[in-house]
């Protein structure tokens, strides 16, 4: 068979077109804003720089949506008198938010010129930040015992005092205007961030070879994972600075004291300020980079057969959307990839917006620690997202090798899920849920925090906990223990005289069969020795996430693989649209709820609820432990069918399967994964092409 040269095959002045056309697309496409794109910008107008923008941007919002405001919402429901069910809708409004705007984002900003979109949208998210932290100038400065500390007499402490009078009518649940501030935020974090995590996956993607996508995402992934990292210790730091430190003098209370309120709102205008500056460098890209469409020629089709036209373009006009979203649907392995982040994303919301208060309830520590562990768990899913692009890559997985893949990240994440029911014994609080005859209360039965022996106090129902540190107890403050004197000690406040302690101490002494100890009280929560509890939750909850977030790698390459080019911003604001819906949106408000079932004790102000004040750890460790083997089940499941549904869309399984530019509607056989110089590949196509 006579040889021929592969170039002997184009049209003559084919080349002179090509670069003709190639050197106006580069003139089109320079970084800059306007008319000023200076020489020396055109150097940071690469993958890597867009990479690093972007990150960093995606690193600001989950720094201000998954650090600073989970961090924060113990404080939040303390300082506004909100409860977990309003602190978990504050959470889920992101997603709603997300919701509303993904499709027209994803439609108009995948026909219109990305980078602006995405900068555009930084602007949005840091007015966003900036309306929630508005509230800490709108309410009056905290004074824990609602008094302004003007009755120095009454420190708290049994004394024969008038019944308390509520002073004003508290704001109802539901229209309380803190929340609604929260609220309105949130909504502008959500439509601010929709186009940097819609468009913005494609954006990267399409700019970069199909080889290396998986590596630019997950490093895109970690970077995105940093901001919580790096925002728990920065929220952690920010609650052992007074609330009020910018408005008062002279901080009214110790920093162990329960009612410590945190300077919460710090983060958020750090967050408005960076946003803000990030945003500018973004706007300054191109719709493309210059090497966009030399990548996109060498790409391969992975597209499943019920989508197997890759020229399919999404569709400009909005007649035509409805069809085109139904197109996709019926693309069953990307109908798996929608139910498994459902499942997934109920999980992860709840967790990501509740983590570091699930922590401080099971590990029975405070707010500030409670954040800093929650910085651990961060780390496993940096480490989780960049293990799943490293097996993605090293073994030169396929859609199917990534199904197999992710059915075996979520049955060792399934296996390790059981370790959130390992937490620490539940801190026993006298009228609460032990007896003041030191006899466990039954929940079936009412119970109250009054007794004969504080009778004759007309105490004041303020939460001010302090610690019998000989027996364990703690009583809800100094005054339901019938403690009549107050003393300093080396920084630390004690209560003496405490009627309730002596008649406790007699029963809890013959029983256990302990000698006389001094009668004295201190302030705070008594520490909570939790042994080996702790190491085994901590471990396998860090297992779990590596395992879960391992996943997450390959059901993303998987939904931009499976359909056609042009069709995977459309596709990817489908599979927002449902994940937001059905996952992160009810995701939040459910562990919210949750939460709120095993409170033990609420707060009150003038006859209403506020937050809760004591919650039952076994009851929320038993209740997040089986939803999440449930999700994981259902995640299982869900991949095992993808898998056995998936055809790839030439007859020998991916064995040879067409790609083709999308601008450019030359056809190329490649081999995947194949080994060959391009330039052989091309040649041996093109002799299959002519024998054919």
């Amino acid at each position: 068979m006579e040889k021929h040269n592969v170039h002997d095959f184009e049209e003559p002045g084919e080349n002179l077109k090509h670069k003709i056309e190639d050197e106006d697309d580069a003139d089109k496409l320079l970084c800059g804003y306007g008319a000023c794109t200076p020489r020396w910008l055109q150097g940071f107008h690469n993958a890597k720089c867009l990479l690093l923008v972007l990150g960093i941007c995606a690193f600001i919002q989950s720094f201000v949506v998954n650090a600073i405001f989970p961090v924060g919402l113990s404080t939040l429901e303390r300082r506004f008198k909100m409860t977990s069910t309003h602190t978990g809708i504050i959470s889920s409004w992101y997603d709603f938010a997300v919701l509303l705007v993904v499709f027209p984002v994803c439609h108009w900003g995948n026909n219109g010129h990305k980078g602006r979109w995405i900068g555009w949208g930084g602007v949005i998210m840091a007015l966003g930040s900036l309306i929630c932290a508005l509230p800490h100038w709108m309410v009056d400065i905290y004074h824990p015992d609602g008094n302004s500390l003007a009755n120095q007499t009454d420190f708290g402490q049994c004394v024969n005092r008038d019944d308390p009078e509520c002073a004003g009518k508290p704001h109802s649940s539901w229209f309380n205007p803190y929340f609604w501030m929260f609220i309105l935020g949130q909504t502008l974090h959500g439509v601010g961030s929709t186009p940097l995590f819609s468009i913005g996956t494609t954006y990267m993607d399409e700019n970069v070879s199909q080889k290396a996508s998986p590596v630019y995402l997950a490093i895109h992934a970690v970077l995105t994972s940093f901001g919580p990292v790096i925002g728990v210790f920065a929220g952690g730091f920010l609650l052992n600075l007074y609330d009020d430190f910018d408005r008062v003098d002279r901080i009214p209370m110790e920093r162990s004291d329960p009612r410590w309120v945190g300077a919460w709102w710090v983060g958020f205008i750090i967050s408005s300020i960076s946003a803000l500056m990030i945003a500018f460098p973004i706007l300054a890209f191109a719709r493309e980079l210059p090497e966009a469409k030399r990548h996109r020629a060498k790409d391969v089709n992975q597209c499943h057969a019920a989508n197997g036209d890759v020229n399919a373009k999404a569709p400009r006009d909005l007649t035509k959307l409805p069809a085109c979203v139904w197109k996709i649907l019926r693309n069953p392995t990307f109908l798996v990839c929608i139910f498994v982040g459902i499942f997934e994303s109920i999980i992860i919301n709840g967790f990501a917006a509740f983590m570091p208060k699930i922590l401080e309830t099971l590990l029975s520590t405070n707010p500030t620690l409670a954040s800093y562990l929650s910085s651990v768990v961060i780390f496993a899913a940096a480490t989780g997202v960049m293990v799943g692009g490293t097996i993605i890559r090293q073994l030169k997985l396929q859609v199917g090798g990534m199904l197999k893949m992710i059915i075996v990240c979520h049955f060792f994440a399934l296996i390790f899920t059981t370790g959130l029911l390992s937490h620490c014994p539940q801190r026993e609080f006298v009228g609460i849920n032990l007896g003041y005859e030191d006899l466990s209360i039954e929940r079936a039965h009412d119970f109250s925090v009054s007794s004969k022996c504080n009778e004759n106090c007309h105490c004041k129902m303020e939460w001010n906990p302090v610690c019998d540190r000989n027996t364990g107890h703690m009583y809800y403050s100094a005054c339901h223990a019938g403690c009549t004197a107050m003393t300093k000690n080396q920084g630390s406040t004690e209560w003496s005289g405490c009627g309730c302690l002596t008649s406790n101490n007699t029963f809890h002494n013959l029983i256990h069969g302990i000698k006389e100890h001094p009668e004295v009280l201190n302030q705070g929560y008594c520490h909570q020795d939790c042994g080996y509890r702790e190491y085994i939750l901590m471990v396998t909850l860090f297992v779990t996430v590596v395992a879960s977030f391992a996943s997450g790698i390959p059901t993303q390459q998987i939904m931009l693989r499976v359909v056609p080019f042009d069709q995977r911003t459309l596709a990817l604001g489908v599979n927002w649209t449902f994940v937001r819906l059905l996952g992160f949106i009810p995701g939040g408000i459910l562990f919210g709820v949750i939460i709120d079932t095993a409170c033990l004790e609420w707060g009150e102000s003038c006859g209403k609820a506020t937050s809760c004040l004591v919650y039952d750890p076994f009851k929320l460790s038993w209740t997040i432990t089986g939803l999440a083997i449930v999700c994981k089940l259902l995640s299982i499941l869900a991949t095992i069918i993808g898998y056995m549904t998936y055809r790839p869309s030439d007859l020998d399984n991916a064995g040879s399967i067409q790609t083709v530019d999308s601008h450019c509607h030359t056809a190329l056989h490649l081999v995947v994964n194949d080994d060959r110089l391009p330039e052989q590949a091309i040649i041996h196509a093109s002799y299959g092409h002519m024998s054919s």
